[in-house]
């Protein structure tokens, strides 16, 4: 009687070392898809900019050359393949920028005319920002 227990109580240890095998690789199998690495375009379109910065419908950000990277500036977008695109450099810029900064932003890209509705968004934001405006 006591040689079976030790052989049901050897093959229930087995079955958990087994187990606990099978529970440490699907462990790591789960931490390895979080660590997913995350791969920068060289250029992105509209579509992925407003995805990227959100706050505005597509439709916004496609009928309004101002509220993209460069702010409508041409040198900072290439047309690929018929599509308007803009660099890395610009969108990774462009995703810092809020409301009540746009409008250095804008100068900085070299936009001298800015939208009324703009001028009015940015004197907002910077008011409640409590950014001092002149």
């Amino acid at each position: 009687m006591q040689n079976n227990f030790d052989l049901d109580l050897r093959s229930i240890q087995l079955q958990n070392e087994r187990l606990l095998r099978e529970l440490t690789e699907v462990h790591k199998l789960l931490e390895s898809s979080e660590e997913k690495t995350i791969v920068s375009k060289e250029f992105y379109t509209i579509e992925d900019c407003a995805e990227l910065k959100g706050g505005a419908a597509l439709n916004t950000y496609k009928s309004n050359r101002f509220m993209l990277p460069g702010c409508g500036n041409p040198k900072y977008s290439v047309f690929i393949l018929g599509r308007l695109a803009f660099p890395h450099k610009e969108v990774m810029r462009w995703l810092k920028v809020s409301d009540s900064e746009y409008l250095d932003y804008a100068k900085e890209c070299g936009v001298s005319v800015i939208p009324e509705k703009y001028l009015r968004l940015s004197h907002k934001a910077r008011q409640s920002a409590g950014v001092k405006t002149c």
